[in-house]
């Protein structure tokens, strides 16, 4: 590999940054893989099945993505984005979720004292944070080990702690009762009444991530490598679609532990609330898990009914990091509706 510039150089050279392109996905995979899945992080390699179900098949149509390209090495870094439609109170814009970010280790000191990693940041910042209308207006992300660098050349701020509510299910726990008048099922996908839910729902966000069918089905039932369980809660006698929400089994917290990665319901509808919690516990009981666990913005009101229904707090070592071209960090500390599944833990 050539050797980088010295530290301490602000010159890039040879290196060129610019956006990805579609045909740039396999050198950009190779990056990450080079990365992430060397033997000493005992991370599989993503698939570029992944790579494309993440990027290319994303529902927005958008690819936002910044790379470090060396004339003979190819990519040998990425700052990468999941571009996320969002409700702003009704009005619809853009968001992107900071994912995936990879610069090959001969090459992290390159480009000055901020070094590459930065320097992609401020590159792909500077091209897609913005009020434009191929822009997004924030960008968020998990940002535990480069957070430093983050806040310091990104303009990183913390908008909240990212802390998991939990449930212990203990031998001989009875099975919570479910309101009469609603049935809680299994979908392979989400039709055209999750549609009209999320429009229902959608004036009474701040901002959120717009979690219509088209969304909820590509983020979860199209996903290549995990096996989520999606759900609906309707009124048995009209059929009318009160709630969705979807679980999966993962090990972020601690091995084989049921996820409730997302969740769609009026906040005072706690009927709707009870009934599809006590089937996301029944499934954990089949798994063989004994935990349920989820994420909320300690602002919003189901936060609150959640714990009223038996579920406890924990904290964590993630923080929810955002740099915004619209509105200060109080309105998303507030305002911000947000689920596990807006982040790619899982």
């Amino acid at each position: 590999m050539t050797t980088p510039a010295p530290l301490g150089s602000t010159d890039l050279a040879p290196l060129a940054l610019r956006p990805l392109l579609p045909s740039d996905g396999d050198a950009a995979l190779q990056c990450h893989n080079a990365v992430f899945a060397a033997p000493a992080t005992g991370k599989p390699r993503r698939s570029l099945a992944h790579w494309r179900w993440k990027y290319l098949h994303n529902p927005t149509g958008r690819l936002q993505q910044m790379l470090a390209v060396h004339p003979v090495e190819g990519v040998v870094g990425v700052y990468a984005a999941m571009p996320m439609e969002v409700a702003f109170g009704g009005r619809r814009s853009f968001a992107a979720q900071a994912v995936d970010h990879c610069v090959h280790p001969a090459w992290l000191r390159h480009g000055g004292e901020a070094g590459l990693f930065a320097q992609l940041g401020i590159a792909f910042f500077e091209r897609w944070l913005g009020s434009a209308s191929d822009q997004a207006q924030f960008v968020y992300g998990l940002p535990v080990a480069g957070w430093r660098s983050g806040a310091r050349h990104l303009g990183w701020q913390i908008a909240r702690d990212w802390d998991f509510t939990f449930l212990e299910l203990t031998a001989g726990m009875p099975a919570r009762a479910v309101p009469g008048e609603l049935a809680v099922r299994r979908v392979q996908h989400f039709d055209a009444s999750c549609d009209a839910l999320f429009a229902k729902l959608e004036p009474g966000f701040g901002v959120a991530t717009v979690r219509d069918s088209r969304y909820l089905n590509w983020r979860y039932a199209d996903h290549p490598d995990r096996r989520y369980v999606l759900y609906e809660c309707r009124e048995r006698a009209s059929g009318v679609l009160r709630g969705v929400c979807v679980s999966v089994v993962g090990d972020v917290l601690r091995p084989n532990t049921t996820f409730l990665v997302d969740w769609l319901q009026p906040a005072d509808d706690d009927a709707a609330m009870t009934a599809m919690l006590a089937a996301v516990e029944d499934q954990a009981r089949l798994d063989g898990t004994g935990l349920v666990a989820s994420v909320w913005n300690p602002m919003d009101p189901r936060f609150l009914a959640v714990q009223q229904l038996g579920y406890r707090v924990r904290g964590t070592q993630w923080f929810l990091a955002i740099a915004s071209a619209v509105y200060d960090i109080v309105f998303f500390r507030e305002h911000w509706y947000f689920t596990l599944g807006d982040s790619d833990l899982l």
